[in-house]
């Protein structure tokens, strides 16, 4: 049975990996996880870590590390979990690998997640009762399950085209709300778009 010190040892050695896993889980939307996979996850990680950990002090012994060793995998925990995050939330390694031809899958959990990351801005919300709503999207759903904008300058707009704006700060549409379709335009909708038929979402 091991020791209560060898117990401490080998959660010293996972925690770098959870807190990168962490970090990257709080600041990017991932796909649904096992625990299995998270776990997984956080020894990849931890890997990594301690790689780059062993090319900056040569040699280390577990049972003799000072307060700047704990300091280094600390920095490094977050800074590739930091790093991570924005290279996932950003598609940067995708957009290099779809230029390649190496793949065409992003980084995204969906189409959702692709086409507003993409586009955003302004967009025109046609709902199941056939109503017309346009505004620039502040925030939207992290999953496509949840279809829910929060559209800021936003306004209904009739048959005719006239738009009657709604007062304060705007209007959060939600999965009830019945989004039907969503067309993305270029620049501040002019009223023409009221005629135009907007895109499947």
């Amino acid at each position: 049975m091991p020791s209560s010190f060898e117990a401490l040892a080998v959660l010293l050695v996972l925690l770098p990996g959870f807190l990168c896993a962490r970090i990257v889980q709080t600041l990017f939307v991932r796909p649904q996880q096992t625990e299995l996979d998270k776990i997984i996850e956080a020894l990849l990680y931890s890997f990594i870590i301690y790689v780059l950990f062993a090319l900056t002090f040569q040699t280390v012994k577990i049972n003799a590390l000072s307060r700047m060793h704990l300091i280094v995998l600390t920095v490094y925990s977050a800074g590739i979990g930091l790093f991570t995050a924005a290279s996932l939330t950003n598609d940067w390694a995708g957009r290099l690998l779809r230029r390649l031809r190496v793949t065409q899958r992003t980084s995204n959990s969906s189409v959702w997640n692709d086409t507003f990351r993409t586009y955003g801005g302004y967009v025109l919300v046609e709902l199941t009762d056939g109503r017309l709503i346009v505004g620039w999207v502040r925030y939207f759903a992290d999953r496509e399950e949840h279809a829910s904008l929060f559209l800021e300058d936003a306004a209904w707009i009739d048959s005719d085209g006239k738009r009657t704006k709604i007062e304060g700060y705007g209007i959060l549409l939600t999965r009830d709300s019945g989004i039907k379709n969503i067309m993305f335009v270029r620049g501040e909708v002019g009223s023409s778009v009221a005629q135009a038929k907007p895109a499947n979402a």
